[in-house]
């Protein structure tokens, strides 16, 4: 089954609908999950049966047919294809976090300076609903909040105005900062499974057949993530990076040159910046892969003991170093300063 259209998260639907039946809808919601699986669309989807104006008290599904639904659109297509969502529905807001920026600004939840409290989310969702069966906001890209803007929303995400629902959607539960982890109940999406994550990838033209679909989602979770390992350069890049990480003198400069010519033959426009992060999260588990693989190999070699503990303290530095290259890139640090400082400590991480 697949509720409105939406693959592998009818275990979430039901959960709704029983506390639909119940009467227990809650205020505020956290989806999380990983990118591509189709939080988004479900936030929607439940918004649009939320606002149906011919939908009982106790079910979520929405009618399709009222002036409201036909404002909304379909699950796979028209409103809900496009990012941001768009739609003229007067009681469902929606923000997300533009691509030349690095937080979700404040303006979209406060309003424009010297019109706060006349515009922006949290004023829209305090007025009465326009077409009398309540509101709706959602805020994507919720992991990208500043503490300043997590700060403006923890009063209206612990008591929202009647007849309305806040769904903030993001990655990980981890991301978001306890106060507004504590004001939310947190509803947590699976990956897709393989065989589904497949079809979409036929439906979606990432790949030419179902076979390849299959084989590409044994390496994915979700949509986003097949988009980025379904890459020619990621392929290229794994001889050189490897042979690179692998030498026990790594030359820092030819490291960065790596990394920084694959995300230009990658990426050729450098505004898709949410996509050379995605990508660049793979070229460093690829690492952190490698020098696992290598710790292996150094345990095995006991023959020499001292120098098998000496090439195991070495890459765990190494590895250490890129888990942190992954938080600064979480956080939104510059790419090329994030890939700078990472291939400089891991060349320096065999002195340590």
């Amino acid at each position: 089954m697949a509720w409105q259209g939406i693959y592998d998260h009818d275990a979430v639907a039901e959960r709704f609908r029983r506390a639909a039946k119940r009467g227990h809808f809650a205020g505020s919601y956290l989806f999380v999950g990983v990118s591509g699986i189709g939080k988004r669309h479900f936030a929607l989807a439940l918004a649009k049966g939320f606002l149906c104006k011919n939908n009982s008290e106790d079910e979520i599904n929405p009618c399709g047919e009222c002036a409201s639904c036909k404002l909304f659109g379909s699950p796979e297509t028209d409103h809900f294809a496009t990012v941001p969502f768009l739609s003229p529905h007067p009681d469902i807001f929606y923000v997300c976090k533009p691509e030349d920026k690095k937080d979700l600004p404040l303006d979209l939840i406060t309003g424009e300076k010297g019109k706060q409290g006349q515009s922006g989310l949290l004023y829209k969702i305090s007025r009465s609903p326009l077409m009398g069966n309540g509101k709706v906001a959602i805020i994507d890209d919720a992991d990208t909040f500043n503490q300043e803007g997590a700060n403006a929303l923890l009063k209206t995400l612990e008591e929202p105005p009647d007849d309305s629902v806040i769904i903030l959607i993001g990655i990980s539960a981890a991301k978001q900062l306890p106060t507004i982890r504590s004001r939310c109940q947190i509803i947590r999406f699976a990956p897709l499974a393989p065989k589904t994550l497949a079809r979409l990838l036929e439906k979606n033209g990432i790949v030419d057949s179902l076979e390849q679909g299959i084989t590409l989602s044994r390496q994915a979770q979700g949509l986003d993530q097949a988009r980025d390992l379904f890459n020619e350069h990621l392929d290229k890049i794994r001889a050189p990076l490897f042979k690179s990480i692998g030498s026990p003198n790594i030359d820092s400069v030819a490291l960065a040159g790596i990394l920084k010519n694959f995300l230009d033959d990658s990426v050729k426009d450098k505004k898709e910046a949410s996509i050379r992060r995605r990508l660049i999260r793979i070229v460093f588990n690829q690492a952190i892969d490698y020098f696992r693989g290598d710790i292996k190999k150094a345990v095995a070699e006991t023959t020499d003991v001292q120098n098998s503990k000496a090439a195991v303290r070495m890459l765990s530095y190494r590895i250490e170093h890129t888990l942190d290259a992954l938080e600064h890139v979480d956080r939104n640090t510059q790419l090329e300063l994030v890939i700078d400082v990472w291939s400089q400590n891991v060349a320096k991480s065999s002195g340590e």
